[in-house]
């Protein structure tokens, strides 16, 4: 009765690199009356923001605020069954959520309490998992493809392994900063890209600075030039130079040189070079799992919330002989779509 009433309000509220993103949706048997996207500036919830929020679901006594957690300790297993302990050896307390009876997403407690507390001045009603935005958005894909799913935002990478709707493996991937972010890549894929930089750091090292010449007690090396006089003897240095054990063979450069063209291609993001050794990591992880049982993963589904998916599309098909589905996803509207479900169910 309430519900023929009075609208339905759905705020969800996204927090992105340089603030929050607000959308709001109005219904009213089940039609929309308006829809309304907003940014806030700041990395906590503003005054502004909070006002905003709250004058929205004023209008109604029915309303629900969602956001999305980004944090790092929260994952997904197969079952349903209470199985912490072996789930959560560290001890962690987590809250869990089993899906269609087959699988759990699980989140920190402590995390939870902190989005909470964050949000407190205007309240929450649903804390989505990542997972959940993956599950969604290939909704017509997991129930009958064996593939390996991922979605993609900003901060994070999520990734599941689904067979015929059965959760096979999951892990949550939060980045880290920058200039770690480089090594853990060339890590992962077991490939040195310092063979250059070595090189002109020997060179320099071989080199006599002028500089250093200050006193008498420095004619020692006036001498070493000295002994350059002769131009045979150069040639003879240059000869025991090149052929000198510590200096890359003329195929040790060329790989150098390939290796590094590739991570330079791949690199227009350094998120998706990233993504592209989680995957591979995953990939590694899965097949040294007896869960694999001898099968082979042909196909890869990544939910991507930037838009910037076509570099590493392009190496997953070529590196790693993948088929790669990229579906664009608007996490906002993916989180307003997921909130009135649940509210459908309750």
């Amino acid at each position: 009765m309430l519900e023929r009433l009075f609208q339905k309000i759905f705020v969800s509220i996204v927090r992105v690199e340089d603030g929050h993103e607000v959308l709001t949706v109005a219904l009213k048997n089940k039609k929309v009356l308006y829809k309304e996207q907003r940014h806030f500036e700041g990395d906590e919830p503003s005054r502004l923001m909070n006002r905003y929020i709250q004058e929205a679901v004023d209008v109604s006594p029915i309303y629900y605020i969602s956001t999305l957690n980004t944090q790092a300790h929260q994952g997904a297993h197969a079952g349903c069954a209470n199985n912490k302990k072996t789930q959560h050896s560290d001890d962690t307390r987590v809250s869990e959520v089993c899906r269609n009876k087959k699988w759990t997403l699980y989140a920190s407690f402590d995390d939870l309490h902190s989005l909470t507390y964050e949000y407190n001045a205007i309240g929450l009603d649903f804390i989505f998992s990542p997972f959940s935005i993956l599950e969604h958005s290939f909704a017509d894909k997991i129930k009958e493809t064996f593939a390996l799913y991922a979605f993609s935002m900003p901060g994070l990478f999520t990734i599941a392994i689904f067979d015929n709707g059965t959760l096979e493996y999951a892990h949550h991937y939060t980045n880290q900063k920058s200039s770690d972010m480089e090594e853990t890549s060339e890590e992962a894929m077991g490939i040195d890209f310092s063979s250059n930089i070595v090189e002109e750091e020997e060179d320099r090292d071989g080199l006599i600075n002028l500089d250093d010449i200050e006193g008498l007690e420095d004619l020692d090396i006036i001498d070493d030039l000295d002994s350059l006089s002769d131009i045979d003897d150069l040639n003879e240095l240059e000869e025991v130079h090149e052929f000198s054990e510590d200096m890359p063979t003329s195929e040790e450069k060329r790989l150098s040189r390939e290796h590094m063209m590739i991570k330079e291609e791949i690199d227009g993001s350094a998120e998706d070079y990233q993504h592209f050794s989680y995957i591979q990591k995953t990939l590694h992880q899965f097949y040294s799992m007896d869960e694999c049982r001898n099968r082979f993963l042909e196909t890869v589904c990544i939910a991507d919330s930037k838009g910037t998916s076509d570099e590493l599309k392009r190496y997953l098909e070529e590196e790693l002989f993948l088929n790669v589905l990229v579906r664009k996803v608007n996490v906002i509207e993916t989180i307003n779509a997921l909130a009135m479900q649940e509210e459908e169910g309750l």
